[in-house]
């Protein structure tokens, strides 16, 4: 299978345990404690990522440098797709005359302006690290199918809801329209879309979805992209972005129970970390 494939397969994990964590946007500190805390074995345990690696958070960097251990996999998130589109043409022709967003993507508006600190204005390119950072984008994936059977589960960024979800049934795609993809290496424009972009299922003003936790026929789904304070399921989809980078935030009236959270996917449970407390936080699913 290709290290380009927009759709990657892996057994299941007989000897340790899988772990999914949240959109990290930078928060690489709060990481590290969850990692302590769970006492993650790098030798046989694995670490999925919902993605949204980078922006906002103070170590973006960091983050997507974890993209080269052997122990971490993760799904491309819109905040990829989008730093992607911005460096393409500098990924083609290598020159970078200055940081500014002709192709109108909204990276820096959106947090990309950290990338500003590894700009050489001298020689009109990016810095030896973060480019080597740069060019592991375009291999992340969009999904990971991990397991078979009973043991099967999905990463992903957004959603696996259908745009014309009101009117079908299933609502939302499942295993066997994930196989066909995969078998055909590809995915369509409007499910790629969706998968990077769409907040329909987990917003709770949506109150267009039957908002039953199973979709028959979808295997639990890992997905990010829409923060809430603790993890929710909703048609099989688990989300477990809570918002690492909101609690970064100094305004002594914001919720304080935002962080960032790590799922056990064996064991189905979670344990969450902040910058506002120094214990960590767990929880049952």
């Amino acid at each position: 299978m290709s290290n380009n494939a927009p759709i990657r397969k892996l057994p299941a994990n007989l000897q340790g345990k899988d772990y999914v964590v949240g959109d990290l946007h930078g928060c690489f500190s709060l990481l590290e404690r969850l990692l302590d805390a769970v006492h993650f074995d790098k030798s046989q345990d694995r670490l999925f990522s919902v993605g949204d690696l980078i922006d906002r958070g103070p170590d973006s960097l960091r983050c997507l440098q974890l993209l080269e251990e052997s122990w971490f996999y993760a799904v491309q998130g819109n905040h990829e797709n989008m730093m992607l589109n911005f460096f393409l043409p500098y990924l083609l022709n290598g020159n970078l005359d200055r940081l500014k967003d002709v192709a109108g993507t909204g990276f820096l508006d959106y947090g990309g302006d950290w990338v500003k600190s590894y700009y050489h204005a001298g020689k009109k390119s990016m810095l030896p690290e973060f480019n080597r950072a740069l060019t592991m984008i375009p291999k992340m994936p969009l999904m990971w199918i991990v397991g078979a059977g009973e043991n099967r589960f999905h990463i992903i960024h957004a959603e696996l809801v259908r745009p014309d979800y009101r009117t079908s049934q299933p609502a939302a795609w499942v295993d066997s329209d994930i196989d066909r993809w995969l078998a055909e290496q590809t995915i369509p424009p409007d499910v790629e879309d969706r998968l990077l972009w769409s907040r329909t299922l987990m917003l709770s003003e949506s109150c267009a979805l039957d908002k039953a936790k199973i979709q028959p026929g979808l295997s639990p789904t890992f997905c990010g992209h829409t923060c809430s304070t603790r993890p929710r399921q909703v048609l099989s989809h688990v989300c477990v972005d809570t918002g690492a980078f909101v609690s970064l935030e100094s305004d002594p009236e914001a919720d304080g129970n935002y962080g960032l959270t790590l799922f056990d996917v064996q064991a189905s449970r979670w344990v969450s970390a902040s910058y506002r407390r120094n214990d960590v936080a767990w929880g049952e699913h």
